[in-house]
């Protein structure tokens, strides 16, 4: 197993891609779909033309399908743990830029204008709010402009052993360490809520 990678993490999804191959099915979605759905919310945080998006946990690399799609052509590098699943965004979709690394261990130099991460910390890890709130930091710190994650929220009926789902108003608090500026949005069909954690104030909501 690669140094770079959570050993609970890199096993769960060696196992469900030699299950499913590529397949919404072995990074946890219910369907392609509600995986897109989230990508529209996470593309809410602003106009991205132009802009460089730098996807945390992106497994296949599908969130730069659907920009390209929003955008026409988009600034994309895609971080994921796991070696199998980089290798395969890479031949998905040979033009984008992809790596694997632990942001936590090995933080890239490079900035980008937004970060962007879906699903990322919905599987449960040892102490997991403090991995949470390391995980927050350093992938804003990696953004000039803002950060866009979304989380299992604790409006549910049923939560699974595997899952974390978090209070939206212990996220939003979380995130405002981070920042004066963070948006919450918890009004879309899925049993989650999105965080926008931006660098500074949006000019056009000034009064």
């Amino acid at each position: 197993m690669p140094e770079n990678c959570s050993g609970k993490l890199y096993s769960h999804y060696e196992e469900r891609f030699s299950e499913h191959g590529y397949s919404y099915k072995t990074l946890g979605w219910g369907s392609r779909e509600t995986q897109f759905l989230r990508f529209k919310i996470l593309a809410d945080v602003a106009n991205l033309s132009g802009k460089s998006v730098c996807d945390i946990g992106c497994g296949f690399g599908d969130l730069y399908s659907y920009l390209r799609e929003l955008y026409g052509s988009i600034d994309y590098h895609g971080i994921d743990i796991c070696p199998t699943l980089i290798e395969e965004a890479k031949r998905q979709y040979p033009e984008a830029s992809f790596e694997t690394r632990d942001i936590l261990a090995d933080p890239p130099a490079k900035k980008f204008d937004f970060v962007f991460a879906s699903g990322v910390l919905s599987y449960r890890q040892e102490n997991h709010l403090e991995y949470v709130q390391k995980m927050m930091k350093a992938m804003f710190d990696l953004c000039s402009e803002a950060l866009a994650i979304n989380f299992l929220s604790k409006y549910v009926d049923y939560e699974l052993d595997k899952d974390f789902h978090f209070a939206p108003e212990e996220a939003f608090s979380n995130a405002m360490k981070l920042s004066r500026w963070v948006a919450l949005k918890h009004n879309y069909p899925l049993y989650e809520f999105s965080l926008f954690i931006y660098r500074k104030p949006d000019p056009e909501k000034r009064p």
